[in-house]
This record gives structure tokens, C-alpha cells and sequence, in this order.
């Protein structure tokens, strides 16, 4: 009898180990807006001497809810994140949104003939609150040095500033 109790008390104590679950939250709505595309989508940039250049959304992933066990040793340390990635000839254009409970992050990379640029911007609040994008308003602009990158809720990358090349997308 004492050996039945033992086992089943090894076996429910385990199945509670087993079934603790931590959850990683899908990546909020309110935040897709910021890159509105769908895959195959194309977009066409012109610059200021009526060059064009164009490309088309090659990539796209938004993270959706997930329970992962609390052993699980997996994850980039972000709770969601929302990828894409626009690819033409000549350039390619990464774009990532990562969210924490405290923290949401930004990042685009411009890789085109020989030369990267990566932007990051991070904002601090809470990212599943509902109304985050009120923190973050209707543009975001990611700069560093001569490069700049403007993004457009609803309407997604609006401008790339690489050197002195200025690209503004098409409508």
C-alpha cells in the first residue's frame, strides 16, 4: 500500500512539473499595422531623380500565442515578434518588431551593392496594453548618422535614406 501512495504521488507531482507552461503572447494587432503587408505584396520606391526601385515581400511571420514549458531552454528572449522581409535585385530589406512585457523593438536592415545599414529603436511600456501604439503615433523614425528610415502606421516603410540616396515609396 505504502509503494501505491509513493507512486501515485511521484506521478501526480510530476504531471504538475510537466504541465506548468509559461505562455509567450502572439504578437499584438494594434502593432501589425506598422508593417500592413501581405506576402508577395510589392512595393515600388522612387528617389528624388525618378530612379525606381522595387521589391517585393518575400518573407512574413507574426509569432502567435504559444505555451512553452517553463524547462523549455528555447526562445530568442522575446515574447513575440513580427518578421518581413522585402527582396528585389539589388536590395533587400529586413524589417523586425519584437515585443517583452516592458519593452518593444524596432529594427529594420537596408542591405544593398556592398553596403548594410541597421536602425534600432526601443520603446519602454507595456506592448500588450491595447492602446501602445498611442506611445509609439502614427510615424517612427529610425536614424543613425546620414541614414534614416520612416515607417507609416498603416502604410509601412514610407522612406529610406541610405548616404544621399532618398527613397519614398510609391503610392
Amino acid at each position: 500500500m505504502k509503494k501505491v501512495v509513493i507512486a501515485l504521488f511521484v506521478l501526480s507531482f510530476s504531471g504538475i512539473v510537466t504541465s506548468c507552461k509559461r505562455e509567450h503572447h502572439a504578437f499584438p494587432y494594434e502593432l501589425r499595422a506598422y508593417f500592413p503587408y501581405v506576402i508577395n505584396q510589392e512595393l515600388a520606391f522612387v528617389n528624388d531623380s525618378d530612379q525606381s526601385l522595387s521589391g517585393r515581400i518575400s518573407y512574413m511571420r507574426t509569432s502567435e500565442t504559444q505555451y512553452l514549458p517553463y524547462t523549455c531552454k528555447c526562445g530568442s528572449g522575446y515574447d513575440s515578434q513580427m518578421d518581413v522581409i522585402i527582396a528585389a535585385d539589388n536590395m533587400e530589406l529586413s524589417a523586425i518588431m519584437s515585443t517583452t512585457n516592458s519593452s518593444f523593438i524596432i529594427s529594420l536592415a537596408y542591405q544593398s551593392v556592398g553596403k548594410t545599414i541597421v536602425l534600432e529603436k526601443e520603446y519602454n511600456g507595456d506592448p500588450f496594453s491595447g492602446h501602445f501604439s498611442e506611445t509609439l503615433g502614427d510615424t517612427v523614425t529610425l536614424s543613425k548618422g546620414n541614414d534614416r528610415m520612416v515607417v507609416i502606421k498603416g502604410k509601412g516603410i514610407a522612406e529610406i535614406k541610405a548616404g544621399d540616396d532618398v527613397w519614398h515609396l510609391k503610392d
